[in-house]
């Protein structure tokens, strides 16, 4: 279990753009929620079964979908990520979250059908193909019918990665199924190699669409979309990162 002393619960301060690093290496949490994650927001107090946030962090998505009247299950890796979530919840709302400590997909389990909406928001980048399928499958499993799985990860359109463009587009015109691996984050982004694990999956609309396809799901909406909220060396293009919002018929 992760130190979960007094002095372990305080929030880093915001790196440029107002990003906020994790206590465990694995990123950063958004300033605010992007705009799927505020589809997620807006669709959890209707949702017919509680709502599950997969790697929640400090609350930049559990705590507006609470204001706005949902019950979250806010999951996350680390346990001093989720103390620190509940000591920003209003009193008022702490009795509609519950906090799950856990590896996810392996480590996570939730009855058949019981869950009307997941996020899954800035985690899969950090999976391999196999694991991305194995999530995919659990969420769709979980899901009651006409719930709803909302996706955000990071794209192969980043400043970051311009090195690692001819080795993307040439594993895209071979067919390979996961073109958007890094297999060093060194490669990636070695600025902030430190902050993130060793692989990282630069993923894109072909591979959401597959994989979720694959898993049941029928897509709502997938596009990539621009992150002016980012340091400056990381956005491009307007395509940063790629969202998806998918239901379970």
């Amino acid at each position: 279990m992760a130190d979960t002393s007094d002095e372990a619960l305080v929030m880093p301060e915001p790196l440029e753009g107002g990003l906020i690093n994790t206590l465990n290496s694995m990123g950063t949490m958004t300033p605010s929620p992007d705009v799927f994650s505020r589809n997620f927001i807006e669709f959890a107090p209707k949702a017919l079964g509680r709502s599950l946030d997969i790697g929640a962090a400090y609350g930049v998505a559990t705590l507006p979908a609470l204001r706005n009247g949902a019950s979250v299950i806010a999951n996350d890796i680390d346990e001093r990520h989720l103390k620190m979530l509940l000591s920003r919840a209003p009193q008022e709302h702490r009795g509609s979250l519950e906090l799950v400590v856990g590896e996810f997909p392996e480590k996570l389990n939730f009855p058949d059908g019981s869950l009307g909406a997941v996020l899954i928001c800035r985690v899969m980048h950090f999976f391999d193909g196999p694991r991305i399928e194995r999530a995919a499958t659990k969420v769709m499993r979980w899901l009651a019918p006409r719930g709803k799985v909302f996706v955000v990860g990071e794209t192969p359109y980043i400043g970051t990665a311009r090195a690692f463009f001819p080795t993307y587009e040439a594993r895209l015109k071979a067919g390979d199924p996961w073109p958007g691996v890094v297999e060093n984050a060194v490669t990636y982004d070695p600025k902030r190699a430190s902050l993130l694990p060793k692989l990282f999956h630069l993923l894109d609309e072909r591979t959401l669409r597959r994989v979720f396809t694959a898993a049941g799901f029928e897509i709502e909406q997938l596009e990539m979309f621009a992150r002016p909220d980012y340091p400056t060396d990381i956005q491009l293009d307007g395509r940063e990162s790629v969202g998806l919002i998918a239901v379970k018929k």
